[in-house]
């Protein structure tokens, strides 16, 4: 629930940001946004289900929920770098 609005937001923000700037078309840059945030998040959900950690993703409600949470704050930071990277303002 928590990760489509994330989308939501960054989807915005993308746009936003790239309106702001001449040259660049919002709604790909939205859509880049989010592709980059739910391939993070999907990258982070296939890693912390291998190995070692699939033991500390299992053990209780409250580290399932952090492994959880830990890929949607991933996501977001994935998502400023590509802006910061790519989108100046």
């Amino acid at each position: 629930m928590i990760g489509g609005l994330v989308a939501i937001a960054i989807a915005v923000w993308f746009f936003t940001s790239a309106q702001k700037l001449p040259g660049r078309d919002p709604i790909q840059w939205g859509a880049v946004g989010v592709v980059v945030y739910y391939l993070t998040v999907a990258l982070w959900s296939v890693v912390s289900d291998l190995g070692f950690l699939a033991d500390f993703h299992h053990r209780s409600v409250a580290i399932g929920a952090f492994m959880h949470y830990l890929g949607v704050a991933l996501g977001v930071v994935a998502a400023w770098l590509v802006k910061r990277r790519w989108l100046q303002a």
